[in-house]
């Protein structure tokens, strides 16, 4: 499998995972009960996979051999597109995470709503995100990268974090 083939493919395993998340946000305003351990369980598999597997890779390796390029498309791309989304879907994991050890100690309805909103957030940011990936990002990836520098970024991406 080439990089960008490994992309998409934890893309769908995220999109799998956020239409998951997004049923607990729903089951938590249908049956008003949450799960905690669900929801740490949650920000594991984000942290873990979708950050620090999917994320980084495409920080470390892709954005970063695009930006290297010198390409304005891809540094307006990269700089101002995918990372700033990236640091947006972190906040919402932040906040949601805090939300989640202060309502422990005091269940409120507001502590409830921030966990719904950040929840929802980071769902509908991911969404649109591996949307704008897979349409934009890659393919301009694929056209602007010479085929040594997508050779090497294939190897990479196949021992990255082993």
């Amino acid at each position: 499998m080439n990089i960008f083939e490994i992309l998409r493919e934890e893309h769908d395993n995220i999109s799998k995972f956020v239409d998951k998340f997004e049923a607990m946000a729903i089951d938590l305003m249908e049956k008003n009960e949450i799960s905690i351990e669900e929801y740490t369980k949650a920000i594991e598999f984000i942290r873990v996979y979708a950050d620090k597997t999917h994320h980084q890779k495409e920080e470390e390796l892709l954005f970063k051999a695009m930006l290297e390029t010198k390409d304005e498309m891809a540094n307006n791309l990269v700089n101002h597109g995918m990372i700033v989304e990236h640091n947006l879907a972190r906040l919402y994991v932040w906040e949601l995470e805090n939300a989640l050890k202060v309502y422990q100690k005091e269940p409120t309805v507001k502590l409830k709503l921030a966990i719904v909103t950040n929840t929802m957030s980071y769902v509908y940011l991911l969404r649109r995100h591996i949307d704008k990936e897979n349409r934009v990002a890659y393919p301009y990836g694929e056209r602007l990268l010479s085929k040594e520098v997508i050779e090497k970024l294939n190897e990479q991406a196949q021992n990255y974090m082993k």
